[in-house]
């Protein structure tokens, strides 16, 4: 966008009042800060991932949002443009489950071929254990067993990947699925699903035994 950058344009303010749940004001606001922060009109994904180690300076989250500055560069263009960001952000904010879910698949589908293959699935969620998890044992083992659980559910046609239908429907009939896969809560909510996702609620009640 480069220069380009010191006014949104009009075509680019209707698109994103079509597309997004934010008012005009609220957009004109959003990108007022996003040029104060990004003068030359886009988010480079060494910025983006300083802002986020600001808010989890253990750095414990830094995989996570690596995969998060991927997933929102639609365009893979190795920089993060106003449109970019605010569509996903919109999404975040207050989309539906399936805009959601949809924005979760592709933060999934690593390579972006379309489907999601075990090991994709895999890595995200081991760096989700990295951010909400305390105990390294549950980090290090965790995600491989939750993968296959996940996948065993999912999978319907047990051809080892899920296609965009098998991980939509899987998450929709499922809360701490959809809680877990779409990083739609806080930290310890998010931690909670975690132990939910395969039955393991009342491992706390258990050691207190």
């Amino acid at each position: 966008m480069g220069n380009k950058a010191a006014k949104l344009s009009k075509e680019d303010l209707k698109e994103l009042l079509s597309k997004t749940s934010f008012t005009d004001k609220q957009i004109k606001d959003w990108y007022k800060g996003f040029i104060k922060d990004c003068p030359s009109g886009e988010l480079s994904r060494a910025k983006f991932l300083d802002m986020y180690q600001e808010l989890f300076p253990d750095g414990r989250a830094k995989s996570f949002y690596q995969h998060v500055f991927r997933t929102f560069d639609a365009d893979d263009s190795g920089n993060i443009d106003f449109k970019e960001f605010l569509l996903a952000i919109s999404i975040t904010q207050s989309g539906n489950p399936e805009q959601k879910l949809d924005l979760a698949f592709k933060l999934y589908d690593i390579d972006r071929n379309g489907m999601i293959e075990e090991d994709e699935m895999c890595e995200i969620i081991k760096a989700i254990y990295l951010m909400v998890e305390d105990d390294p044992k549950k980090a290090d083992q965790g995600p491989t067993l939750r993968t296959q659980h996940i996948f065993h559910q999912m999978d319907l046609n047990r051809d080892g990947k899920l296609s965009k239908e098998e991980f939509v429907k899987g998450c929709l009939n499922d809360k701490d699925l959809f809680q877990l896969l779409t990083c739609s809560n806080d930290q310890q909510q998010q931690s909670k699903s975690v132990n939910n996702v395969n039955g393991n609620d009342d491992e706390d009640d258990d050691d207190e035994e």
